[in-house]
């Protein structure tokens, strides 16, 4: 799992002198590698193995690890994504490489902390090949080294960093070739692909694909990566569409920790293919490359939005609102089924005040709706129509006593109009948070009675802190997509996404500002699961979770995050990975180690 047990780290610290077969190595090792083996290793890889020099240390006294960047430089662009990516070690959420070396001022800065290399890798290979990669993770594997890949550092649990480690940076890795021919292996067909670098980010991929009239099913975010994201499931604005992106994989190059470059498709490797399709993230190898479906571009894109609150103190008008909620809610698998898909979220507290659009004082009591969905080649009018009974239906609820706000729905010529529009402000970073999220299905929303809906709506919302209230987000990216893709084409993706309709992600744990890290997450972690895990396991006990983006101290992971794949799974990880050198938290075979922050180390569950 994570958190090694106190107890267990005083002794680890007691033998770290002497190499331990149940630890992964870590410089206090005898046989840890000597400088010179380090570069003896960057030769072999043509000068491309980087030494983690945090960015941040310009802001220490005597620059310790001597950074080139500027400490105003750091401070002013730490909460861009844009900015970590850029970075050899740099990752979206950096209390995962236990705030190591954090800018003053940056969330979880602790002067008295310094600066270190923490739980930052401590080598990064700038990979330019697959040989380069090959070389290196034997390198790493055959030294009992932990191995990590990072292409862009937006894994929202940290998955791109590790302590002691030689991570693969894949950005360079950026091909982008479209093909409307491309021979699909052990067939007499063709299909129309994207074949792309895992360094890649989606809206690079989109625009190659719009410029060919063609689409592909990616993030909702133009800087998130593609490696990371295609191997946890992959949601976005096309998934209720065509299913998710692990959905749309007909080939990936991986290189396994024994060196290997493997190909895998229909006719080889094919349980590696089966792996990649939704298995989880950087656990099985490096994936290089993509060959991914493509589907023609909409003609046009038609968003809308409907915003739902009370401004009443009255218990009459906060039962209202609720119900009204519950009634949108339970309507989403219909609309979907129509042809709509989106985003709903619900806010309270100062959370919902800070959303609001005007300036009308919403109730503390109360929640505030706003529901953007969006629908490909039908018109504004079609939309409406659709939306008009679900409207009627709250107003009947409520009696026209709430704040009910239809906005006229927008036209977008083109995929990539659409898509910056949902994308006007860069995406953040170096923030603390930690999420728990459900998919639910028909069975949990239209199924249920208004009551019922309502009662897991109200218990599942607040955080920790009522007058700061807090979030959900229910995502529209299930549905009719992955439902019917084709069985040949599902892989490891957690079977429930098939007869889900939405996956809701749920906030509001407390973040211990004056812990360390580790107790910091421990803490919140343990909070999501007496507050919200076991809420949706009421409301949803057979379904499951989204792993991407979900609570990585999830103390059911096998089930909520893989579901039925999970005992293949370790079998495919076991025999790509047989030095158990990808090690991610919540991953596949992770519940047999314990990693600690404060410490570092990585050691097998005793």
């Amino acid at each position: 799992m994570f958190l090694a047990r106190p107890d267990t780290l005083l002794i680890l610290l007691a033998t770290a002198a002497a190499a331990s077969p149940i630890c992964k190595l870590t410089p206090l090792d005898a046989s840890w590698p000597s400088p010179l083996e380090w570069a003896s290793l960057n030769t072999s890889l043509s000068g491309t193995l980087i030494k983690t020099i945090p960015a941040a240390s310009s802001c220490y006294p005597s620059n310790p690890f001597n950074s080139t960047e500027s400490c105003s430089a750091v401070s002013d662009n730490w909460d861009l994504a844009t900015f970590h990516a850029a970075l050899p070690e740099g990752i979206d959420y950096p209390i995962y490489a236990n705030n190591s070396c954090l800018p003053p001022g940056a969330q979880g800065y602790v002067e008295d902390r310094g600066c270190a290399v923490g739980g930052s890798p401590v080598y990064v290979v700038d990979a330019r090949s697959e040989e380069q990669v090959a070389t290196a993770v034997k390198w790493a594997a055959d030294r009992n080294i932990r191995v990590l890949v990072k292409g862009t550092g937006h894994d929202m649990n940290g998955r791109s960093s590790g302590a002691y480690s030689l991570s693969i940076w894949t950005r360079n890795f950026n091909s982008i070739q479209m093909n409307a021919n491309w021979p699909v292996p052990g067939s007499n067909s063709t299909e129309n692909v994207a074949i792309v670098g895992s360094g890649n980010i989606w809206y690079d991929v989109y625009s190659a694909a719009v410029a060919a009239g063609r689409v592909v099913v990616g993030g909702g975010a133009k800087d998130v990566g593609l490696g990371g994201y295609i191997q946890g499931g992959g949601h976005g604005p096309l998934s209720s569409q065509y299913g998710l992106a692990a959905d749309q994989l007909l080939q990936a190059t991986v290189v396994t920790t024994e060196g290997n470059i493997l190909v895998a498709n229909g006719v080889q490797n094919q349980d590696m293919l089966w792996a990649l399709r939704g298995g989880g993230a950087g656990q099985y190898g490096i994936v290089t490359e993509y060959v991914l479906k493509t589907y023609p571009a909409p003609a046009t894109i038609v968003s809308g939005n409907l915003e739902l609150y009370t401004t009443g103190l009255d218990n009459e008008n906060i039962t209202a609102v609720w119900d009204a909620f519950a009634v949108l809610t339970r309507s989403i698998p219909d609309l979907m089924d129509a042809g709509l898909a989106g985003v709903l979220t619900a806010s309270t507290g100062n959370v919902a005040v800070q959303s609001m659009a005007s300036t009308a004082a919403i109730s503390p009591e109360g929640v505030l709706v706003s529901h953007g969905v969006f629908g490909y080649n039908m018109t504004a009018a079609e939309m409406t129509a659709l939306m008009e009974p679900v409207i009627a239906s709250l107003q009947e609820v409520s009696n026209s006593t709430l704040n009910i706000t239809w906005s006229e729905p927008i036209t977008y010529s083109n995929f990539i109009a659409f898509f910056n529009s949902t994308n006007t402000s860069p995406s953040g970073a170096g923030q603390v948070s930690l999420m728990s999220s459900r998919l639910l299905g028909r069975d949990q929303l239209s199924n249920r009675s208004v009551a019922d809906v309502s009662s897991y709506l109200q218990r599942i919302i607040p955080g920790s802190n009522k007058t700061a209230g807090s979030l959900l987000i229910v995502g529209m990216q299930a549905g009719p997509g992955p439902a019917s893709v084709p069985e040949d084409m599902r892989g490891a993706l957690n079977p429930v996404w098939r007869s889900a309709y939405i996956h809701a992600i749920a906030l509001g744990a407390p973040m211990n500002a004056t812990a360390n890290p580790q107790e910091m997450l421990a803490g919140a972690g343990d909070w999501m699961n007496e507050n919200k895990e076991t809420i949706w396991r009421e409301w949803a006990p057979d379904t499951g979770s989204y792993m991407n983006e979900g609570n990585c101290f999830n103390t059911d992971f096998k089930h909520d995050f893989y579901g039925t794949s999970y005992d293949r799974l370790l079998e495919i990880k076991r025999k790509y990975d047989p030095s158990e050198s990808l090690f991610v938290l919540t991953g596949v075979g992770s519940d047999e180690w314990d990693y600690n922050l404060n410490s570092g180390k990585l050691c097998r569950s005793t």
